[in-house]
């Protein structure tokens, strides 16, 4: 179901397309003495407006020219033939009506991001009709598209809390490919059998400073088809840009469990989280460049500190030795009514080797593996009673050499060498020599997973962001809502309704 969002006041501006028959009595078949008439069912016209989210009737104004009458090329029976264009505000959704006809087929291509698909959906322009029954996409519609897609992040590595560390906020320009178009599915339309409709609504808002060219197959009542064309332009959007962080860089090499983490920097209302999912791709590749195909989805996770968060992560952990190309067509997309887009951004990461670890609270076992190999398997404490390590698959977020453990609920402060931090609810794996007689018999740390000096380095060295680490056998799991990385707490049915798209 379309949802409401305001337009700017006095802004329904449309065309009227009126094409030239394109059915004639060839010369050789008419008589001596005939002469030309006129067609008696001319080319059904189109009109473009601008449609309020939840406006399943809206009326076009016609604006080509003071009186009302649409100026039409008598060659080609384009009315922006010589160039002209029809400009909208980025505000709302686009609607293609059509009069004396039915529609076939649709077509729309957003000019700077051909790989962004413009759906749209059929109705009959009548009131109770359902503007917001699918329709099937006529392109062929790539893996990214299917996937969703992201941003692009500097080389910097990652920090916890899903914050960018050191220069993550410097970005690649996207360079979109591909094609998209409109919908052709007769069946799906909510139109006649013999047609899709007499309206097609565009499923998602308009960007700003943009451009779409549409193309729009008709049928008139003698069956004759005709075809109308023309582009459409927007204006700015309205208020201030916002930027885009990501939380894996540019070229970065990281673990199978790895989330694609978006920050954005300003809060997205539930309203407008569609238009931007959409626009969001993921292509993976194996080392060679052929395509992968993973099943993944976007999730909207609750805003902190007036961020809004997109992750993306796969249903199963990403294949070992991938590529991933994120692209995220954001630039002059709005985001609410002050906010839009920065910039396009990109991202381009890999997926190193498989390598898990499983801590288990109950065998005082680490047990480190790469595929069905044991590489490493040590002796650990892991929480006491009282403060219990969380069952459930962590992953591993950052890691420091030196580090000082602080706790204002446990009262301590404690310098720890190869700390390797799993979770932002306190939880680590790090040396721990005063543990180290209880390390493989019994649980005496605050949450963390203790092991040696020496173990916890050898295990540090081995680390990489985004390796999943799962906890088991303990008494408490860990949640979904206070977390900043909880994407692998939720099952999968769970992950995909945390998506905007229906």
């Amino acid at each position: 179901m379309l949802r409401r969002r305001p337009l700017v006041a006095g802004l329904s501006v449309s065309l009227a397309i009126v094409l030239a028959a394109c059915t004639a009595t060839p010369d050789a078949e008419r008589g001596p003495s005939a002469a030309p008439s006129a067609d008696p069912h001319p080319a059904p016209e189109v009109t473009v407006s601008v449609v309020d989210d939840d406006d399943a009737s809206a009326t076009p104004t016609s604006a080509a020219g003071s009186s009302g009458t649409p100026e039409a090329d008598s060659t080609t029976g384009a009315a922006d033939a010589d160039g002209k264009s029809i400009e909208l505000d980025p505000s709302g959704h686009f609607a293609l009506t059509v009069s004396g006809g039915e529609f076939t087929e649709v077509t729309v291509t957003d000019a700077d991001h051909p790989e962004v698909s413009v759906d749209g959906t059929f109705d009959s322009g009548t009131e109770g009709s359902d503007p917001s029954a699918p329709a099937t996409a006529s392109a062929t519609e790539t893996q990214s598209a299917n996937a969703g897609g992201g941003t692009s992040g500097a080389g910097a590595t990652p920090s916890a809390g899903g914050t960018p560390a050191g220069d993550s906020t410097d970005r690649e320009d996207g360079t979109p490919s591909g094609a998209s178009t409109g919908s052709n599915d007769s069946a799906a339309s909510g139109g006649d059998a013999d047609g899709q409709g007499t309206r097609w609504v565009s499923s998602y808002g308009l960007a700003g400073n943009a451009a779409y060219e549409w193309t729009a197959t008709t049928v008139a009542p003698d069956g004759a088809t005709h075809e109308a064309s023309g582009t459409i332009t927007t204006t700015e959007p309205q208020g201030r840009s916002a930027r885009i962080f990501t939380v894996i860089g540019d070229d970065q090499e990281v673990g199978v469990a790895a989330p694609i983490i978006v920050n954005i920097g300003a809060t997205v209302p539930e309203s407008y989280r569609d238009d931007i999912e959409h626009r969001l791709s993921v292509e993976v590749t194996d080392e060679d460049g052929k395509q992968r195909e993973v099943e993944g989805s976007w999730g909207w996770l609750y805003d902190t500190d007036g961020i809004s968060r997109v992750h993306y992560r796969p249903k199963e952990f990403w294949p070992e030795h991938s590529k991933v190309k994120v692209k995220m067509a954001l630039e002059d997309v709005p985001f609410s009514q002050t906010r839009f887009g920065e910039k396009d951004v990109s991202l381009d990461f890999s997926i190193g080797r498989e390598q898990t670890v499983t801590a288990d609270a109950k065998t005082h076992r680490m047990i480190v593996t790469r595929g069905d190999e044991t590489i490493m398997d040590y002796p650990a404490s892991l929480g006491a009673a009282r403060s219990p390590s969380y069952n459930g698959t962590h992953i591993v977020m950052s890691k420091a050499a030196n580090y000082t453990m602080t706790s204002e609920r446990w009262g301590y402060s404690t310098p720890v060498r190869w700390a390797v931090r799993i979770h932002n609810n306190g939880e680590f794996i790090h040396g721990a020599p005063w543990s180290a007689g209880s390390q493989g018999s019994a649980n005496v740390s605050h949450g963390c997973i203790n092991l040696t000096n020496e173990r916890a380095k050898e295990y540090y060295d081995s680390a990489i962001y985004g390796d999943p680490v799962i906890v088991k056998g303990s008494s408490v799991s860990l949640s979904k809502e206070d977390s900043d990385v909880s994407d692998w707490v939720y099952d999968w049915d769970e992950w995909q309704e945390l998506s905007a798209l229906d």
